[in-house]
């Protein structure tokens, strides 16, 4: 959620860049009201005073105040892309996809040029599951944006993540070592892009290196690594790599909201997998119903669920009685 707080704010500042001419800091030619009678009739005034109005209003966490600003200034001027922008991020906020896609497409159809629009429909596609449109929408924002790179960065991610794009994965963890060259992340991002490419050898030896190297390594880290030796069919090591994530993730380690949406249904799956590895049956259905109970589709761990229960089947014993039928001549 914080995450998601902190690229809304972007993409509406990055709106603000639209109209270069027009300054923020530069007082208002009318005294504007801090909250709005029910009442309220909209004062004649330009569609860029009640966007920033509405931006001020948001910046307060006063909602109703941002979006009745934001209508006003779409009513004003229905050609006002910011606008349709802003009021779109806060539909996002809310979870309401639908309304936030549309503002979206509204602020497009009205500047083809507002990277700010773009990454917003990025965010709205990522989160509505159209991961490779998404993936489009970003990169389109950043052609006209150069400065969204570095803000849309874990957006990109998690939408390559999400999709299994490890090509992207590859040149996405490849720009983060380049970018940020002493920051621990960067074994994660690269060694997940190897995993992702079919590569888990080179994930491990990466990731073991990062761990080493970290005087405090995150949970993401040792979950990626955990992975790794999934992926490798090492069971033992995979255990207590996830284990190890588990340990600090209860601790308070929140780093797998890097790598997901959904951390702990991928984490009890991984975890899951690991467990019926080295045949740990019972805990192994304990994770993955733990995955599905929140929120993963029954049918994605369907397969494992059922391997986990038939592992703790007992095999039949024979039976000590004759398998000839009887004679009753």
């Amino acid at each position: 959620m914080r995450r998601l707080s902190l690229l809304l704010a972007m993409i509406v500042l990055a709106g603000c860049r639209i109209d270069p001419t027009v300054s923020s800091s530069s007082p208002s030619p009318l005294r504007l009201p801090t909250r709005i009678p029910t009442t309220a009739t909209p004062i004649p005034i330009g569609a860029q005073v009640y966007y920033e109005a509405g931006l001020a209003c948001r910046q307060r966490d006063d909602v109703a105040c941002a979006m009745q600003y934001f209508d006003w200034a779409i009513e004003v001027d229905p050609e006002f892309a910011p606008a349709y922008v802003a009021r779109g991020a806060v539909y996002l906020a809310q979870g309401r996809l639908d309304l936030a896609l549309d503002d979206v497409d509204r602020a497009i159809a009205a500047d083809p040029d507002a990277a700010s629009a773009y990454a917003l429909r990025g965010e709205v596609l990522r989160l509505l599951g159209l991961y490779a449109q998404a993936s489009q929408a970003f990169e389109h924002a950043i052609g006209l944006d150069p400065l969204l790179e570095e803000d849309l960065f874990s957006s990109r991610w998690l939408a390559a993540c999400a999709s299994g794009d490890s090509g992207r994965l590859l040149v996405l963890s490849q720009d983060y070592v380049e970018s940020h060259p002493d920051d621990p992340l960067r074994y994660y991002y690269r060694g997940w892009a190897f995993i992702s490419s079919g590569h888990p050898q080179l994930a491990i030896h990466l990731l073991i290196e990062g761990i080493e190297g970290s005087s405090d390594p995150v949970a993401l880290l040792w979950f990626a690594l955990g992975q790794a030796y999934v992926d490798s069919n090492s069971w033992q090591e995979a255990v207590i790599s996830l284990e190890t994530a588990g340990e600090l993730i209860r601790g308070g380690d929140t780093s797998l909201e890097i790598h997901s949406e959904r951390p702990l249904v991928d984490f009890f799956g991984a975890m899951g997998r690991a467990y019926l590895g080295v045949g740990r049956c019972a805990d192994a259905e304990m994770m993955i119903e733990h995955a599905i109970a929140l929120g993963a589709p029954a049918s994605e761990y369907a397969a494992l669920l059922r391997e986990a229960r038939l592992c703790m089947t007992p095999t039949p014993s024979p039976t000590p009685y004759p398998t000839t039928t009887p004679s009753f001549d």
